[in-house]
């Protein structure tokens, strides 16, 4: 009998999401003062400006205080969107950044059970603290960078990988003796980052030591916005100036100075891996000058790369991710084996090195990188040491940091 209805469609199953929509889960820990609404070194998770109003921390906070909490976060909303998940730690002011690497960020990733893929590091000093200087920056944020690196290895080694940025704040205004973040002598922190920024109109409405801050939140917004594989200081998409409300009209470093003051300097900053807002000559509006990391950039004799920017880290963290909960099903379950070597089979080779290539093709499809490819060693050993051997590659998508052309004119064409 033939169905009357002639033709019969029904909904297919959804399977998993393949966007990307956890990447914007971000952290933010600052040194304050405890609002009404709960107490210091107290981990929460928030999803608006108007959740966070209603613990109590708002621009009155901020005044009253002379501290920048609701600015930081502020920002990042403003950059981020309403709804993006942000877990927040407040400490005691006197708490060092080293220290917040070191004890509460730990606290803050394991709370937030390690979604959170990039953390803000930010400070508001005690009234009339003085600041111990090194390498014209402050030496609290010296110091911090390399207790930052060994936050991210903590996290690579308990399965949350993340990028960590320093709050660059009071920069010595010495661009000549300032620290190259891109050659720290014994150091390498490709997971770090430091923003010497700042909304320098917002910035002098500010009293004492709150003037020389850096706008933290607003990078950590930023890259919470921002595809793993975009740069934070895409042109076309990042803009940092909002006409209507006057922010970020007037870029500025944290030395309190404006960058029309600095122009000639700027250039230096940039060749030594800070990160600033800059105005371009013929486009509007303020933008991140670039997505540095605190590490030299190291191609070796394999052709590998290191993680010398912001995206390049972010890239490899959710293909580490992926790969990883894509594989998690496979553990303890059994394989065939050629049973006269003991080895892995063809097909099982094909079989468990299309699990990690399709993690690259979906990662292909959303844009994220240009090329992956997975490859198991055959010669895993399965029936004793019971471990699949498998490498990976990837190669990221390019990047255009400058346009370098030639013009003439022609009296014929």
């Amino acid at each position: 009998m033939a169905s009357l209805s002639a033709v019969n469609i029904n909904k297919g199953q959804v399977g998993q999401s393949t966007i990307g929509t956890s990447d914007a889960i971000s952290g933010m820990i600052i040194g304050a003062i405890a609002p009404v609404s709960f107490a210091l070194d107290t981990p929460i998770s928030v999803l608006t400006m108007k959740e966070v109003e209603n613990l109590g921390i708002t621009q009155k906070f901020d005044d009253d205080n002379k501290i920048n909490v609701y600015r930081h976060i502020l920002e990042f909303y403003r950059n981020a969107g309403e709804g993006t998940e942000l877990h927040l730690m407040l400490v005691d002011k006197a708490t060092s950044m080293s220290e917040m690497c070191e004890v509460k960020a730990k606290t803050l990733l394991a709370s937030a059970k390690g979604k959170v893929k990039q953390i803000a590091i930010a400070v508001n000093l005690p009234s009339g603290a003085n600041i111990t200087m090194l390498d014209g920056i402050p030496k609290n944020v010296h110091d911090a960078i390399s207790k930052a690196q060994l936050l991210a290895d903590w996290g690579f080694k308990f399965n949350m990988p993340l990028q960590v940025f320093l709050e660059g704040y009071a920069f010595g205004g010495n661009v000549t003796t300032a620290l190259n973040l891109r050659d720290i002598p014994g150091l390498k922190a490709p997971k770090v980052s430091v923003f010497i920024g700042q909304d320098f109109n917002y910035a002098k409405t500010r009293d004492e030591a709150a003037r020389k801050f850096a706008d933290v939140g607003t990078l950590l917004g930023v890259c919470s916005k921002a595809r793993v594989n975009q740069d934070v200081g895409n042109n076309e998409l990042f803009n940092l100036t909002d006409e209507a409300s006057k922010v970020w009209i007037e870029p500025g470093l944290s030395s309190h100075e404006i960058n029309a003051d600095v122009f000639e300097e700027l250039q230096v900053l940039e060749n030594k891996g800070y990160l600033f807002g800059i105005e371009y000559t013929g486009i509007a509006g303020v933008r991140i000058n670039n997505d540095h990391t605190c590490t030299p950039i190291i191609v070796d004799a394999n052709n590998s790369t290191n993680e010398h920017t912001i995206a390049y880290g972010r890239v490899h963290d959710k293909a580490v991710r992926s790969l990883r909960t894509a594989y998690l099903p496979s553990v303890k379950t059994d394989w065939p084996v050629d049973p006269k070597t003991g080895k892995l089979t063809p097909g099982v080779v094909v079989a468990l090195e299309d699990i990690g290539d399709k993690v690259f093709g979906d990662m292909i499809k959303r844009g994220e990188i240009s090329y992956g490819k997975t490859i198991v060693g055959k010669d895993s050993d399965l029936l004793v040491e019971k471990t699949l051997q498998i490498s990976y590659k990837i190669v990221p998508k390019g990047n255009i940091d400058e346009i370098n052309g030639t013009i003439n004119l022609k009296t014929k064409s």
